[in-house]
């Protein structure tokens, strides 16, 4: 298992990668979107000299969370695979195997059947789009009720190439069970995201902070998965997110 923590992308990405660096993260979760980290203002060549001075890697890429996949209107859909073909540049050449696509709904008068046809529409390419640079796709669900295990199945058997990016936080949202997509789909899983809520909001406190039972939980990932895990606790105060790693080590260890 290895830990990740993840720049912001409205700081100053040098900055954040040496924060990771000193604090000892096994790798760095590289968010590219507006507005400090697009591509244009990516210094690819600092960015690699940065993760080199530290020793880390940055083994997964993170798109924008509002990128409209799941658009109705085709044109949009069309120019948001674009947009994402521009990081994914980026990305290959930073040399980032896997890239996360968050789940986008149109919600208003389009059923989940129909998010889930354009969505998989916009997948399937950006699949396609993704290896001709080097790239693995993943899929997140994100805090929406659509997010459900039964739309997730649906979209994950559509692409067989499509893996899946788990967000224990989002997974806890709704009634929803992150032991029950860990059983199901851990063959498909390459990548997990940690932090805590109330079940209600998608809150993204530090571990312990919610009413995520992680000392059930982490064993019974431990027996399914040992892949990379990234820290998405968002705070001004970064101690909550050394707290959450201490706390993650402690009872994956035992």
């Amino acid at each position: 298992m290895k830990i990740g923590a993840p720049n912001n992308p409205r700081k100053d990405i040098l900055k954040e990668i040496e924060w990771i660096g000193k604090n000892k993260f096994d790798f760095v979760d590289l968010y590219l979107e507006e507005d400090a980290a697009t591509p244009e203002k990516i210094d690819i060549e600092k960015v690699k000299n940065a993760l080199k001075k530290y020793k880390l890697k940055a083994i997964t890429g993170h798109t924008a969370w509002y990128l409209p996949t799941g658009s109705p209107i085709k044109s949009i859909r069309t120019a948001a695979i674009a947009e994402a073909k521009r990081y994914f540049e980026v990305f290959s050449k930073l040399g980032v195997k896997f890239v996360t696509i968050h789940a986008n709904w149109p919600g208003g008068m389009f059923s989940p059947k129909a998010g889930i046809r354009f969505q998989v529409d916009s997948l399937k390419k950006l699949v396609a789009e993704g290896k001709k640079a080097g790239i693995e796709v993943m899929y997140e669900p994100t805090e929406k009720p659509y997010d459900s295990f039964e739309n997730v199945s649906k979209i994950l058997h559509a692409i067989p190439k499509l893996h899946l990016h788990l967000d224990i936080g989002h997974a806890n949202l709704y009634g929803k069970s992150p032991e029950e997509f860990i059983k199901k789909f851990h063959k498909r899983l390459v990548h997990v995201h940690i932090h805590d809520n109330d079940g209600y909001d998608d809150l993204h406190l530090p571990m312990g902070a919610g009413n995520i039972d992680w000392k059930t939980l982490i064993p019974f990932l431990k027996k399914h998965y040992n892949k990379t895990i990234t820290l998405e606790v968002f705070s001004n105060d970064k101690d909550f997110v050394l707290m959450s790693r201490d706390k993650l080590k402690k009872l994956w260890k035992s």
